[in-house]
């Protein structure tokens, strides 16, 4: 099940009962280092305070991540019918993999479909580097993928802040019903990218993990 979360990247690599702090000398080092590598994509951007008490988490359920990266790529492509149901990978939709393979080059919604960090700032760039952790992930802006979802929505469900909010309950189960997976991703990836902007803090999207992981 995918979690977006918002808050200090030493939080999220420490889990709900690591130690947060005896990560953040290490996280400072490796944002030192992207900035200098990034410099001249992104400028004096890429700052945020990795002691901040910012630390919200929103559940986008089994599907949800899936299938509100799906719905971007089909908004894109106003020919095609959106899918019945939501497909166990993304990778076995044929219009994924194709724009998959371009990087998403041509695409309004490239900070969402490509991304699964997103650091505070305004760039129209995004990037692929390791992370703290050892991992690989591609980078992109929070302010960019706020931007985005709210361009999806008015090209889709054209929902208001009320309706929006309701969607938190649907379901998203691998295989179910694709619009209230999309809705439900959608709903869980909105209050977490606005938790993000508003607290100056990077947002992941990854696997939930038990406590202490």
């Amino acid at each position: 099940m995918a979690v977006a979360f918002a808050g200090p990247l030493s939080k999220w690599f420490a889990g709900a009962r690591g130690d947060a702090t005896r990560l953040a000398g290490g996280v400072a080092a490796w944002r030192a280092d992207l900035q200098s590598a990034v410099a001249t994509k992104v400028g004096e951007q890429l700052t945020w305070d990795e002691a901040a008490p910012v630390a919200a988490e929103t559940d986008l359920g089994e599907a949800g991540w899936l299938a509100v990266r799906l719905l971007g790529l089909y908004a894109d492509r106003p020919e095609l019918d959106w899918p019945d149901r939501v497909p166990p990978l993304l990778e076995l939709d044929p219009q994924w993999r194709a724009a998959a393979d371009a990087k998403f080059d041509r695409s309004r919604y490239g900070h969402l479909l490509a991304c699964s960090v997103w650091l505070p700032g305004d760039f129209p760039v995004t990037f692929r580097v390791p992370l703290p952790d050892g991992s690989t992930a591609e980078i992109g802006s929070t302010r960019l993928l706020a931007d985005q979802l709210g361009w999806l929505n008015q090209r889709t469900f054209q929902a208001d802040g009320g309706e929006v909010a309701g969607w938190a309950g649907l379901p998203a189960a691998a295989g179910g019903e694709f619009v209230a997976a999309a809705r439900r991703g959608y709903a869980g990836l909105r209050t977490a990218v606005d938790a993000a902007v508003r607290g100056g803090v990077p947002l992941v999207v990854g696997e939930a993990r038990p406590a202490g992981a």
